[in-house]
């Protein structure tokens, strides 16, 4: 696709992205109607795009889904030790460390990144993006929460009083969240790709139907959801600003890096490197506000990043097609 090509179709995305947010402040659409539409795209129109997308997987090689896979966990166990480092080396106040390193390590590798991945790359990249993001949710539902965990005692022990404790049933790690239908759509398309197998004409044609509503859909979402965010304190917190920055352009030079190693394919290159491209997910900002830790600096690092992101994501996919 031409440079003028990703224009056009972020153009398209970004549209959705501010008309969700305008019809979210102009009261069409609120915080029980994001929960709702949240809860069918997770549930319904995205398992389903992600088992549509199996159509697409004739000329892909099983080496490259498992050296993908294998390059999925390595990258989000590389990833925290990366925003480790940034942290010390920008100096970010203690209390602010944990939401600090979980803006930096987890993206919005759903609700964004699948509609633009689609877009430039087609249903393939679904698939491909289901494989690369499957240690995601383990990740952020283990160590997330241990972060976030450690900035509310950290808040505590600065304001002279006992540290809150955490409610013992959000806090507690549950294996149910693999049970989600996007983890189990992930995981079958996987094992019929490597069998070999493929669902019967009238099945492909429904999930595609279906799941071609949830790029459009997460970007009306999304939206929506940042209008939920104040924005007074956007330019708050410089360090961490400067440290989304950094993020938005050095991370996916990192990957981009690692991917030429391992992979011929420029789709899988691009593709990785723009999931890694992609800004702060919403669920930082949610979680910083279910476990009390500098939710306000989460949101604003959230809609800081995806207005940044305007700027980044070109930046990296031209760099991409002039120079790789």
């Amino acid at each position: 696709m031409e440079f003028s090509g990703i224009l056009v179709a972020l153009f398209k995305l970004f549209f959705l992205l501010v008309a969700g947010y305008v019809l979210n402040r102009i009261g069409l659409l609120d915080a029980k109607t994001n929960k709702g539409m949240t809860s069918l795209v997770v549930n319904l129109t995205n398992p389903a795009l992600i088992l549509g997308s199996l159509a697409s997987t004739g000329a892909v090689t099983r080496g490259d889904v498992l050296i993908l896979f294998l390059f999925g966990i390595g990258i989000y166990l590389l990833l925290p030790a990366a925003a480790f480092l940034f942290v010390r080396v920008t100096r970010v106040k203690i209390e602010k460390r944990g939401v600090a390193q979980l803006l930096l390590i987890f993206g919005n590798t759903g609700f964004m990144a699948i509609p633009i991945l689609q877009t430039l790359y087609g249903d393939v990249a679904v698939f491909y993006s289901s494989i690369l993001n499957m240690p995601f949710n383990f990740l952020i539902y283990t160590y997330g929460i241990w972060l976030l965990n450690r900035d509310r005692r950290q808040i505590a022990a600065l304001d002279g009083g006992p540290a809150e404790e955490a409610d013992p049933a959000a806090s507690r790690f549950s294996w149910k969240i693999f049970l989600g239908p996007g983890i189990l759509a992930s995981v079958a398309a996987l094992a019929m790709y490597f069998a070999r197998l493929q669902f019967p004409l009238i099945l492909k044609e429904t999930f595609s139907f279906v799941g071609g509503v949830t790029p459009p859909l997460t970007m009306l979402i999304t939206g929506s959801i940042l209008a939920e965010y104040p924005l007074n304190n956007l330019l708050r917190d410089g360090k961490i600003k400067l440290m989304l920055v950094v993020k938005m352009l050095f991370f996916p030079v990192l990957t981009l890096v690692l991917a030429k190693l391992l992979f011929a394919d420029p789709v899988i290159v691009g593709l990785v490197t723009l999931t890694f491209a992609m800004p702060c997910g919403s669920m930082c900002a949610m979680l910083s506000k279910e476990y009390r830790a500098n939710a306000d600096a989460a949101s604003s690092g959230v809609v800081f990043s995806t207005v940044l992101s305007l700027l980044t994501i070109p930046l990296v996919y031209l760099a991409l097609s002039r120079f790789f």
